[in-house]
């Protein structure tokens, strides 16, 4: 079994929404409502999915940091130009 670290930044901005950045690597915002789903926006308008509860959304927000680290060291690249390449090619398929 490895241990692994993520660091995770939490900023509340409201009772429903807080701002969070994982590891330097993506970053977004949880929004909980009041029957106490939740749902995690990527930086760039991408759902990252819905959660029954704040916990598994922070869970699942450090998992996808895991699996980024995890990318860069097979040397697939950074998550910041996978997303830019796939941007690129998204607009090219529009036009």
């Amino acid at each position: 079994m490895e241990i692994l670290k993520v660091e995770l930044n939490l900023k509340a901005v409201n009772k429903s929404i807080a701002l969070f950045n994982c590891d330097k690597k993506i970053s977004g915002l949880i929004h909980t409502t009041e029957n106490g789903e939740t749902t995690v926006v990527l930086d760039g308008g991408y759902v990252l999915d819905s959660f029954d509860c704040p916990h598994c959304a922070i869970e699942a927000i450090g998992l996808l940091a895991l699996k980024i680290n995890d990318g860069k060291k097979s040397g697939h690249g950074s998550y910041r130009q996978h997303k830019r390449n796939f941007m690129e090619l998204a607009f090219i398929t529009v036009h």
